[in-house]
């Protein structure tokens, strides 16, 4: 398409065809990276700078496009995709040393292909500067976006956030790009008086900043685009009084895009209080902006109606968008909330009426033959003796029943599990080790400072809950190559710490066949009163952190 634009342009102003040709290797290179990154990199320089000394020999220049300075917009857009795909596909190091190469070689084309130098004003060489670092901006997003679908030394969050922004990110490029394009039309020859250009677009690249990161802190990067936009504003009273001008600059579709993203991500994600202030504080940054720059660009107040109108009516489209992703956010936790309710209190009603069905004979017959060594106690001891043998067995009879029912519950050995929780001892360390000792899976390093007295409901729990993460370990982080257990009296808490360098984090299921999941280990930690938390870690792998008190009802 771009290259389409420029034979229009060309066949429009009556130019040489000749210069259509130009920017065909850079194409080829652009296409060649796609496979070959760094060659088509280089390619592509070489190929700006083979483009302009030709145009150089034959004495043409390229024709006035909208975007950098003396490139054709096909060049501006193929050199925006081998940015993308270099920093896609190359290492941090590789892509930096060839962005900076392209970057050279588009700065060396502008200058080079000007038929004089002196014709290539200071103001045509800011906007190309920012024309060029919007692409550049624009490629390095898409080409991280890309890159952090399988790059799995990058953050979590990082990860996230790109790959939810990066739409954003490039919509708010191509608005900036119309914005500059836009700007250029209003330069005059007033000469260092077009300093002031600086202002808006400082301004429109600094709320796309403010609105790719909003996800992040939607109230703090809302109020910093609010005090931007009021900045702005009132940067312009020196320009007035050290120029007497402020000329009238075209409405920037891109902050407005910017605006409306951020009050959808506060409404959508803060309480209402904070976002009502928030959504203020933006409007009325911008009442401030656009009376001042009516003000001294000699408007009066005739456009300020009109502001008002377009901009209550963009107010409300991004208040409506937030607050239905607001709603749906809910929905979605109240559903989810509901279908684990009703998971748990499914299971405990299953297994009370298992229990019932297995137990319940065992202890009826305990309690006769109970009542019956009462009884004859004291004429028959012998008989006596026989019927507390037979308590005994009966006992023995219902804990086996018992085993066998949380077993059968239980399902199959779990990947990478053990039967070690059901053969507790009463010594929590040497059922740690034992547990470690007979795991399948990654590497266990244990780190324990286990109290003297432990409560023997704590000690189960906390070996249970090793042995649930060791197996969602082997189930869900197969490439993990360690694992980390560390176990440390914390006050009067008894804190647990799960961890796996797993590269890439899976979601691990709420429950599953295999044992309790999260569902099952976040309930056993809060029946004891303690806290339970399970998510990605910080720079890979999964994070299990449990709190269980050591003393409870001052016990």
């Amino acid at each position: 398409m771009a290259y389409l634009f420029d034979l229009l342009l060309l066949g429009a102003d009556g130019g040489d065809l000749t210069i259509a040709l130009v920017p065909l290797p850079l194409i080829a290179c652009a296409l060649l990276a796609l496979t070959r990154p760094v060659a088509g990199a280089l390619g592509g320089a070489g190929a700006l700078l083979l483009g302009t000394a030709a145009l150089r020999l034959v004495g043409l220049a390229p024709p006035s496009t909208p975007g950098i300075e003396n490139l054709l917009l096909s060049e501006t857009v193929a050199g925006g995709l081998l940015v993308a795909v270099v920093v896609w596909k190359c290492g941090r190091a590789t892509a930096a040393a060839t962005v900076a190469a392209l970057v050279a070689a588009g700065l060396a084309a502008m200058v080079g292909r000007a038929p004089r130098l002196y014709l290539l004003g200071w103001r045509e060489i800011l906007f190309s500067l920012f024309m060029g670092l919007v692409v550049l901006i624009g490629g390095c997003v898409v080409g991280m976006a890309l890159r952090s679908q399988g790059d799995q030394r990058m953050a979590p969050r990082a990860r996230t956030l790109m790959r939810r922004q990066w739409p954003l990110a490039v919509a708010l490029v191509f608005l900036l790009f119309v914005d500059l394009a836009a700007a250029v039309d209003g330069l005059g020859p007033r000469g260092l008086a077009d300093v002031v250009y600086l202002v808006p677009l400082l301004l429109m690249l600094a709320t796309g900043v403010c609105a790719f990161l909003g996800p992040l802190a939607p109230v703090r990067w809302t109020l910093t685009a609010a005090a931007l936009v009021a900045a702005s504003a009132l940067a312009l009273a020196p320009f007035d009084v050290l120029f007497g001008f402020v000329p009238r600059f075209p409405p920037p579709t891109s902050v407005a895009a910017a605006q409306m993203a951020l009050v959808a991500y506060v409404v959508r994600s803060a309480d209402r209080r904070q976002a009502a202030s928030c959504v203020a504080a933006l409007a009325g940054a911008d009442l401030l902006a656009v009376i001042t720059t009516a003000h001294y660009s000699g408007r009066g107040g005739s456009s300020v109606p009109e502001f008002v109108l377009v901009a209550a009516f963009l107010l409300v489209v991004s208040v409506a968008t937030g607050q239905y992703f607001r709603s749906r956010d809910r929905e979605r936790h109240q559903t989810v909330q509901v279908a684990v309710t009703g998971a748990q209190q499914a299971e405990r009603m299953a297994l009370a009426r298992e229990l019932h069905d297995v137990v319940a004979h065992h202890v009826t017959g305990i309690v006769v033959q109970a009542q019956a060594a009462r009884l004859v106690a004291e004429t028959y001891p012998a008989a006596a003796v026989q019927a507390l043998a037979k308590i005994e067995n009966s006992g023995t009879e219902a804990l086996a029943a018992m085993r066998m029912l949380v077993d059968s519950m239980r399902g199959a050995a779990p990947a990478g599990g053990s039967g070690a929780a059901s053969q507790a001892t009463s010594d929590l360390e040497a059922d740690l080790r034992a547990l470690a000792d007979g795991y399948g899976g990654p590497a266990v390093q244990m780190e324990l400072d286990l109290p003297v007295a432990l409560p023997p409901e704590a000690g189960r729990s906390v070996l249970r809950l090793v042995q649930e993460s060791l197996t969602n370990v082997g189930k869900h982080a197969r490439n993990a190559q360690t694992v980390q257990v560390r176990i440390e009296t914390d006050g009067d808490e008894l804190r647990l710490r799960v961890t796996d360098d797993a590269p890439t984090p899976e979601i691990r299921p709420t429950a599953d066949g295999g044992g309790y999941g999260l569902v099952g280990m976040r309930e056993r930690v809060e029946l004891l009163g303690g806290r339970f938390t399970a998510g990605p870690g910080e720079t890979a792998g999964w994070t299990v952190d449990a709190r269980i008190p050591l003393r409870r009802d001052g016990t």
